[in-house]
């Protein structure tokens, strides 16, 4: 990721707690923000329409601000989609 300028971050509803335990049961190598007020969600198109519910996703966002792509359900979990989608960093 390095190599494409790229760097991870995950950002749920859930707890600090549930994601401390979500991340150690999933070997995750990238940090996880907790979003619990949903102030994030509401920025981007992150939430279920009508259950109000998080939607697992993964955004591609680049240096201009602009988001580049955007990976969904149980791929979101895998980066590898998103690190593809970056452009090769000048590194």
């Amino acid at each position: 990721m390095e190599k494409k300028g790229a760097e991870v971050v995950g950002v749920s509803t859930d707890s600090i707690e549930k994601l401390a335990k979500f991340k150690s049961e999933f070997h995750l190598p990238f940090l996880l923000l907790s979003d619990e007020k949903g102030d994030v969600a509401e920025k981007y198109p992150g939430k279920i329409p009508i259950l109000g519910l998080a939607n697992r996703a993964t955004y591609v966002i680049g240096q201009d601000g602009l988001v580049k792509e955007i990976v969904t359900g149980g791929d979101a979990i895998d980066p590898s989609t998103a690190v593809a989608a970056c452009p090769i960093g000048k590194h």
